[in-house]
């Protein structure tokens, strides 16, 4: 079992109470689209999706006939896959497990690590965590890794972002420290207004810490020369790399 990690807590109690607001099935029928494309999948392709949250990527790779491994580390968003899976007609194959903790030797076609889930650990777990990525491939396979831009983040990260979920309002404060790239956020829930405050009082629900890469420094944790070929995209539609690009996608094929 490997050790918690800073944000863990966050993961496990905070985040599935607001995370079908930030990831629509909608953004996933499209992000699927595109990789599918990019990795030329063949019909019943084997899949892994780590991690797949709530399911959302797995089940739209799933409606096209993939065969979709889903790993992690909360059951909630598990059940919450497994209830979304059986509604969409889809079989998936979910597995709760910290993806430190994958061992899957040479078995799929196509292996996902989307929606920034790479940089919650230390920088040396991160490489460990990619390893085992490339150990799940078969040869020629494709892995796709999407995360924030850490270089455009830097320069358009707000100090406070404020969002409605499900009747309430989640305020969010940012920081940012360029010595260690890490964004931290403290994350809170307001209370609705009164006739005696605008605005009502904050509940503290959860912290997150996330270690943000440049492109070189992703690149290199992916160590290409253990890869066939490997290519950078600022986005799953293709989307040319550039320092103005919110997201980094790297593809690589083994």
């Amino acid at each position: 079992m490997p050790d918690m990690f800073q944000s863990e807590r966050f993961f496990r109690e905070a985040w599935p109470q607001i995370s079908q607001v930030f990831a629509t099935a909608m953004d996933a029928a499209t992000d699927v689209q595109w990789i599918t494309s990019i990795a030329a999948l063949e019909a019943g392709a084997r899949v892994l999706d780590a991690p797949c949250g709530f399911g959302r990527h797995s089940i739209e790779l799933g409606r096209l006939g993939h065969r979709v491994t889903g790993v992690d580390f909360s059951e909630t968003e598990l059940d919450r896959a497994r209830k979304a899976a059986q509604e969409a007609g889809v079989s998936l194959t979910l597995v709760c497990q910290d993806i430190r903790d994958m061992e899957f030797p040479s078995e799929f076609d196509l292996a996902v690590n989307l929606f920034s889930s790479i940089g919650y650990f230390a920088d040396d777990e991160d490489r460990l965590v990619v390893d085992r990525f490339w150990r799940a491939l078969k040869p020629g396979g494709v892995f796709v890794l999407d995360t924030r831009n850490r270089d455009q983040l830097v320069r358009s990260l707000p100090p406070e972002e404020r969002k409605r979920v499900n009747g309430w309002t989640l305020r969010i404060e940012n920081s940012f420290d360029p010595a260690t790239s890490r964004w931290r956020a403290r994350w809170f829930r307001l209370r609705r207004a009164t006739a005696k405050a605008k605005e009502g009082a904050q509940e503290l629900i959860g912290e997150s810490e996330i270690r943000l890469y440049s492109a070189h420094e992703l690149s290199a944790m992916l160590r290409p020369e253990r890869w066939s070929r490997v290519e950078l995209y600022g986005g799953l539609d293709g989307t040319p790399f550039s320092l103005d690009a919110p997201r980094l996608v790297l593809v690589a094929w083994k």
